[in-house]
């Protein structure tokens, strides 16, 4: 009979972050985030405190092997519904304090926004998710924003031809949705 095992929870505590990132920084990473969230809804950010000594820990864990990973500290108010804007400002700050050498608050979208918080934390650099957001690359780059991330911008938009692809073979049963995608030669091409 199979057994089974349960994952423990994502590390939470300082010393757990620390052993963490030492192994990441071992596997030869360029960068790693440090996030706030806990996953759980009734209590979704970690205590700032607490948060502030995660980052300490992985600044650590980082340092110790002088490899120059970058290290981003996360303040994920906005994707757990706590929309405060100065609070996620006074949270990356001290992420910043804390030796974080970029900060990312994703699902901020406005303009004003991340002008706020790339004036709050200059001169450290700001993470934007840009996903679509509508801004162009140089619109967030006039903002200040000096890295993007898409998420998972990507394989939502590859996601979304396999739904209307099969759609269209499951309701019409047609196939030239299939037409549309990249050319195979391309593709190899590419990935060599």
């Amino acid at each position: 009979m199979a057994q089974i095992v349960k994952s423990s929870p994502l590390p939470s505590e300082p010393d757990e972050v620390a052993a963490n990132v030492a192994r990441a920084v071992q596997t030869g990473v360029a960068g790693l985030s440090i996030e706030d969230s806990t996953g759980d809804t009734k209590a979704p950010l970690y205590e700032r405190g607490l948060a502030i000594a995660r980052i300490k820990a992985a600044r650590a864990a980082i340092d110790a092997d002088n490899n120059g990973v970058l290290l981003t500290g996360r303040c994920e108010g906005f994707l757990v519904g706590r929309d405060d804007l100065d609070m996620v400002i006074y949270r990356l700050k001290a992420y910043s304090e804390a030796g974080a050498d970029c900060l990312y608050a994703p699902g901020i979208k406005t303009k004003e926004q991340i002008s706020a918080i790339v004036k709050a934390v200059h001169p450290k650099p700001v993470n934007f998710l840009i996903g679509a957001s509508g801004l162009s690359l140089k619109e967030v780059e006039a903002l200040g924003v000096r890295r993007i991330s898409v998420g998972g911008s990507l394989a939502r938009t590859a996601w979304a031809g396999f739904v209307r692809s099969v759609r269209e073979m499951a309701e019409k049963g047609t196939f030239t949705e299939l037409g549309h995608g990249h050319p195979a030669g391309e593709l190899n091409k590419l990935f060599g």
